[in-house]
């Protein structure tokens, strides 16, 4: 609808700034971690010569590896749109909606995809593009995202959010538990410690299939269910979504800095873990709404 200029100016502002800060700025500020509790096996005290010398090595995406990868499939989707000269349609068209055979075909290619993806990259195996700091952590998942990314536009361009029946949301759950029940534990049979990773190993094939069918499943499942029963908006839920995404951009070094802050107090670890995210939640939606009041911020935050 905004042409392939207005749009990817738009990804760029939205995506590629964010990454931007993250990976110089406040990637390296949530690594200080490292520095405030020193230990002599991973770091020095902390003295701002030594964190000069170790900066380029605290550089990363960090969570924004998935910001990264939606930057690049977005572009892809551009270029693919370029070439083909393909024109959304003018309105949705409702005939397009597909059964639960296409589904259950579109899992069980997914989970082939996967299983031979695993070959070449097995689960927990990180990639790095063009530069160091550039990693994907889980980029064994790279048939499960693009997949995804290509069905999600497809159903916004069709509007089957809004047509997925209360049938398919059941049966998407139903098949989730069953995959969760059966296959799931059988994928470690003899897989540990790791088998189930990848390299062509049963294991992996079973995992792969499970993690596909519960995958789809709950997208099948939620959809329904909170358009149902959650489809409404007020002016607390409307605050927490307009900060969402700041939140998820700069609640790191917030989380690290009142986990460090707390770590004196004599407390088990569940009942800190608590503690941490009762103060570490507000104060992240809290910095972002005024981060959010910076000039501009609003526009890409």
């Amino acid at each position: 609808r905004k042409g392939a200029g207005a749009f990817l100016k738009d990804r760029l502002l939205r995506l590629g700034i964010p990454i931007m800060l993250w990976v110089f700025v406040l990637g390296p500020i949530t690594s200080i971690g490292l520095y405030l509790e020193p230990n002599p096996r991973i770091a020095e005290p902390l003295t701002w010569q030594h964190y000069r010398q170790a900066y380029p090595y605290l550089l990363g995406l960090g969570p924004l590896w998935f910001v990264a990868l939606l930057l690049i499939f977005s572009i892809g989707y551009v270029a693919w749109r370029l070439v083909t000269g393909e024109r959304a349609s003018p309105a949705p068209n409702q005939s397009a909606q597909p059964g639960m055979r296409v589904i259950g075909l579109f899992a069980l290619a997914l989970a082939l995809v996967s299983t031979l993806f695993r070959i070449l990259v097995p689960m927990g195996q990180s990639v790095h593009l063009f530069v160091d700091f550039i990693d994907f952590p889980t980029f064994a998942y790279l048939p499960q995202y693009l997949s995804f990314f290509i069905v999600g536009v497809v159903a916004s361009r069709y509007d089957w959010f809004e047509q997925i029946p209360r049938s398919q949301g059941i049966i998407g759950f139903v098949a989730a538990a069953v995959a969760m029940a059966l296959l799931f534990p059988v994928a470690f049979f003899g897989g540990l410690p790791d088998k189930f990773l990848g390299n062509g190993h049963w294991q992996s094939a079973l995992y792969a299939l499970w993690d596909s069918i519960f995958a789809v499943g709950l997208c099948l499942a939620v959809i329904p269910f909170f358009r149902r029963f959650f489809n409404g908006e007020g002016q607390f839920g409307h605050f927490l979504a307009r900060h969402s995404y700041a939140v998820y951009i700069l609640h790191s070094p917030i989380i690290v800095l009142v986990a460090w802050a707390v770590q004196g107090i004599e407390l088990e670890s569940w009942l800190k873990f608590g503690l941490v995210s009762a103060i570490g939640v507000p104060l992240s939606f809290l910095v972002a709404y005024g981060v959010r009041k910076v000039p501009f911020a609003a526009r890409i935050l």
